[in-house]
């Protein structure tokens, strides 16, 4: 069905033409509706909130984001091998593949459909931290083994989303690079790159370049950080890489996103 955007929403889709034509949106703030969608419920399993064996489930208010992102978006982010990225408003950056998108239901959400705070408890100070003005959420319920990533994909404070330009994305695999390093290219992207970049490709909340940084550390060193990284600086808001998966599986991911950072710092950020 084709949508018919809020009055505001065709006000800002104006203003905000070239960045449309981009792959990049404005997000508009909670409250400037889209006309034929009805906000609804959806209780998951709050990764942020949640401990092992310790599930908490809450309630949110929002909006299927498959028909936003098609109104927005068009026909372009459902092909295959495109990453849809959503930006927060501390340069946090989730970059999230087209396939993920549309094989599990995922919501933008605005509210705790409760009343309730919307806002979460974040380390190392376990400060509330909001949500808003939106918020990426899964249905983790109906599918468990989304689990398994916690946090992961669930940018909070979202403020627009876009595509990711297919040559920024080479840049994450130079043509020089042995394709035995695929694997940890993905993981880097999938678990790194929100806050850190390789080759100018990643978030800019702590925008330095890992595979430059990677090149001058030992993998016993590197995996203390990404494995342990409260143990290294008490203060860090750096999660802990997979801590859902077992510990054999957590120092294989470390040990592939290490050695595909060193072979792209060994290059020197040639692209």
């Amino acid at each position: 069905m084709m949508l018919r955007p809020h009055r505001l929403l065709v006000l800002l889709l104006m203003l905000s033409v070239g960045r449309v034509l981009a792959g990049d949106v404005l997000l508009p703030p909670p409250g400037a509706h889209l006309d034929g969608m009805t906000p609804a419920p959806i209780t998951v399993i709050e990764p942020h909130e949640s401990k092992p064996l310790k599930p908490v489930e809450v309630t949110y208010q929002g909006y299927p984001l498959a028909p936003v992102l098609d109104h927005f978006l068009g026909a372009a982010w459902r092909a295959p091998d495109v990453l849809v990225t959503f930006e927060a408003r501390d340069g946090y950056l989730s970059m999230i593949p087209s396939v993920r998108l549309t094989q599990y239901p995922v919501y933008l959400v605005y509210a705790n459909a409760r009343g309730a705070d919307f806002s979460i408890e974040t380390p190392p100070l376990n400060d509330r931290v909001p949500l808003g003005p939106w918020y990426l959420v899964w249905d983790n319920i109906a599918y468990p083994e989304l689990r398994a990533d916690g946090a992961t994909y669930w940018p909070y404070q979202v403020t627009r989303f876009g595509l990711m330009a297919p040559e920024r994305l080479r840049a994450l695999f130079p043509p020089m690079l042995p394709e035995k390093y695929r694997d940890g290219a993905q993981l880097t992207r999938q678990y790194c790159l929100s806050c850190h970049q390789v080759n100018g490709v990643g978030g800019s909340k702590m925008p330095i370049d890992l595979a430059q940084w990677t090149t001058h550390q030992s993998f016993a060193r590197f995996a203390s950080w990404v494995l342990d990284p409260s143990a290294k600086n008490p203060l860090t808001t750096m999660p802990a890489l997979a801590v859902e998966r077992p510990a054999t599986e957590r120092q294989r991911m470390a040990r592939q996103i290490y050695g595909y950072l060193r072979a792209v710092g060994a290059l020197g950020g040639r692209n």
